[in-house]
């Protein structure tokens, strides 16, 4: 299934999509790490990207020159490092909030990211946006998502554009979406972080108090339903033309223990390769990361999980 030139990524999360990069403990994005990534084995990056806080709350909605120029930045160091790069909008809480007060500033967003990046090459990716979710039903989503591709398409007929379903890009929601047909570089993306109660163990930002000490231990039982719900994701696309899938994050947070951690990361991204499901994995540096910022250096055995051939 999947005939794209993408196949394993790493998220830049934690950075450009806080409320201005390095708010969150302090992460930016270092022009080193490209080439880390690439070396190590990943054929591009997904960098979330917070627009709507550099963006004016009325019209026309234009967009701060200070954060193109930082995304020009990165997007040409990811390319002269030859990895695919992929941009969207991250945490765009207002959309979720109140979707058709926020409707003319999403497309006014998009209308100026693919103005400004309608020359660069194709190796470059828009994602529509991360998670829609509370509000933003799947009904307005698919309008939505309709009317923001048409806006691209008129400056960026070929470019990739990933489109993922509503309740948190849950493969459970595929079945709500409704794309473009006859356009043939449409992507779509899902998340899986599931269990949750494993992946998610302790993290303070999770509305519900998740204990830790859950372990993922690889038994039958547990793989098996990992294969149920992503053979759920190809049954989808296959009905739709066998349209490539995306698996855009997943990730295990440092909680868990990190036995526990490797073999579902290994489980996960295996089981995705099996399937043609191109992945990205979420994420390089902070609370699920595979990078360790202080050393400088991979978490060998995560970056074995998700990378086996390379040799550490």
């Amino acid at each position: 299934m999947n005939n794209l030139p993408i196949k394993r990524g790493i998220n830049f999360g934690d950075a450009l999509e806080a409320p201005y990069e390095g708010a969150w403990s302090g992460y930016i994005i270092k022009d080193e790490y490209f080439k880390i990534v690439k070396d190590a084995g990943f054929d591009h990056v997904r960098i979330p990207i917070k627009w709507s806080v550099y963006t004016q709350k009325e019209a026309p909605y234009s967009i701060e020159k200070r954060i193109f120029d930082r995304v020009d930045h990165l997007i040409e160091e990811g390319l002269k490092n030859n990895l695919h790069v992929i941009i969207n909008i991250h945490h765009y809480e207002e959309i979720m909030e109140d979707p058709l007060g926020e409707k003319e500033r999403f497309l006014a967003i998009w209308r100026q990211i693919s103005e400004h990046y309608k020359d660069y090459p194709n190796n470059l990716y828009f994602e529509l946006l991360n998670e829609p979710t509370q509000n933003l039903s799947s009904e307005l989503w698919n309008q939505f998502l309709k009317e923001a591709i048409e806006v691209i398409r008129r400056t960026n007929p070929e470019r990739k554009i990933i489109v993922g379903p509503d309740n948190w890009n849950s493969l459970y929601n595929l079945e709500k979406l409704i794309i473009p047909e006859n356009d043939e570089n449409i992507i779509i993306t899902f998340h899986y972080y599931n269990p949750f109660p494993f992946t998610h163990q302790g993290a303070g930002w999770v509305k519900i108090d998740l204990p830790v000490g859950v372990k993922w231990l690889g038994t039958e039982e547990e793989k098996r339903e990992i294969e149920r719900e992503l053979d759920m994701a190809v049954s989808w696309a296959e009905e739709h033309g066998n349209i490539p899938l995306y698996m855009g994050e997943f990730g295990a947070y440092s909680k868990a223990d990190m036995e526990s951690r490797v073999r579902w990361t290994d489980f996960v991204a295996r089981s995705a390769e099996k399937r043609g499901i191109a992945w990205s994995y979420w994420e390089f540096y902070s609370g699920f990361g595979v990078f360790d910022p202080e050393k400088n250096e991979w978490r060998t055995p995560l970056l074995r999980a998700l990378i086996p051939e390379r040799n550490i």
